[in-house]
């Protein structure tokens, strides 16, 4: 979309790993793996996601905070890496952020008036009077009062601290704010206030936001369109309702399922991930999210209960995590072990077939031997899906919106 307020394309931000007096890389942490969005004027888009999947890091990159590895972040048409410093100060002006934890993110030693003055004094507003003008109608749109402005921040509850950072982000009138989860560190019960408040702020300045939460009740309540992140990717968006109505990534379906219903009898069973998230320095081959899903594609060849499969791979995880002696547990002799082991991944005395079975059955054998190498080849060779061989691509879904999972790529032949 070429008239984008802002434009985020193919971002990336990796941080080096190093050892020695050299300070030598021997990997890197991918943060952020790739990411392309757009967020249009007067529109709020999400971008959620568990933490640590790199939500956070893309917002700090695409506001200048950190130096991005590749990629293309622009502005109101102009790409970030073609400012000047004029321009950088004019990006600055035009852009708000709100930070996660409001507490922090004010200088405790400034009145609450001090800090929502300040963008002013730096960009170039010097008369006093008309600052405290601007700052007591701020503060009393966000719902403080204008004597607020003398007292400081350990004065202020969490919410009122937040609505004041509300205030100090759009005292330069942006026309985009970034929000890096504005309610998490707030009380349930007032979180709804925040929000409410961020939605008629919105309206009233025709703002675009890019919201970033891992909750995806929140993103429900205010987001025109959202972007769901796992490990660094996107593996879904579209419109708000759309993918929450009908979420076509098998994460994001994860998500939703996790979102408490009022009525508990109404709520749908909720989508069980194996396992943790993996490490960004070392992120799976294929689609990243193979390691814990529920929906992971089968083999070629083989047939058997969907939940005994996620069983059967959550073993050939932890085999390719670990050392010889990480089954030492199960150990009295080979069929005690085997079945131990069968226990610990939640994997049924018979499989319901035969050749998986058999499979199996030889691998735990090699355990049982105390060679974890050999099984691991073995169940590596037969098992092997093409979830963890080919990376899929973000593309349009019979659902009208897209998302990145091999699931499509079947129904699609």
């Amino acid at each position: 979309m070429t008239d984008s307020l802002l434009s985020v394309r193919d971002l990336k931000k990796h941080y080096p790993i190093t050892e020695g007096p050299l300070r030598k890389e021997v990997g890197r942490v991918r943060a952020v793996d790739g990411v392309s969005f757009e967020v249009e004027r007067g529109e709020t888009v999400g971008l959620v996601g568990e933490s640590g999947c790199g939500k956070s890091t893309v917002a700090t990159t695409l506001m200048g905070l950190e130096e991005p590895t590749a990629g293309r972040v622009s502005f109101d048409g102009v790409a970030a890496d073609r400012r000047d410093s004029v321009d950088r100060r004019e990006f600055r002006r035009r852009v708000g952020m709100v930070f996660q934890d409001p507490t922090s993110s004010f200088d405790p030693r400034m009145t609450i008036g001090e800090s929502v003055a300040e963008p002013l004094s730096i960009h170039g507003l010097d008369d006093r009077a008309r600052r405290r003008e601007i700052v007591a109608d701020l503060l009393e749109r966000v719902g403080l009062s204008a004597e607020d402005a003398e007292r400081y921040p350990h004065q202020f509850s969490g919410g009122q601290k937040q609505r004041a950072a509300l205030a100090r982000a759009l005292v330069l009138n942006p026309d985009l704010l970034v929000a890096d989860e504005p309610v998490s560190a707030l009380d349930v019960s007032v979180q709804a206030g925040i929000l409410s408040l961020l939605d008629d702020l919105q309206r009233e300045f025709d703002l675009g936001i890019l919201l970033i939460s891992h909750d995806m009740s929140v993103v429900r309540e205010i987001c025109d369109r959202v972007a769901v992140m796992y490990l660094g990717e996107i593996v879904e968006t579209g419109p708000t309702e759309e993918v929450l109505a009908d979420p076509q990534h098998p994460y994001t379906r994860a998500l939703v399922s996790s979102v408490p219903a009022p009525d508990p009898s109404q709520r749908a069973s909720e989508a069980r991930l194996s396992g943790d998230v993996p490490s960004p320095s070392d992120p799976p081959s294929g689609c990243r999210f193979h390691t814990r899903c529920p929906e992971i594609i089968q083999p070629e060849g083989y047939d058997f209960d969907q939940a005994n499969w996620r069983a059967v791979m959550d073993l050939r995880v932890a085999l390719g995590d670990s050392e010889d002696g990480d089954f030492e547990g199960e150990l009295v002799d080979g069929e005690v072990r085997a079945g131990g082991i069968r226990d610990r991944f939640g994997i049924p005395d018979e499989l319901g077939d035969e050749g998986a079975e058999a499979v199996l059955s030889e691998a735990l054998d090699s355990l049982a031997s105390g060679d974890s190498e050999s099984a691991r080849d073995l169940l590596g060779r037969e098992f092997e899906t093409v979830c963890e061989r080919d990376s899929p691509e973000l593309r349009e879904t019979e659902s009208g919106h897209p998302a990145a999972c091999h699931l499509h790529d079947e129904r699609a032949e």
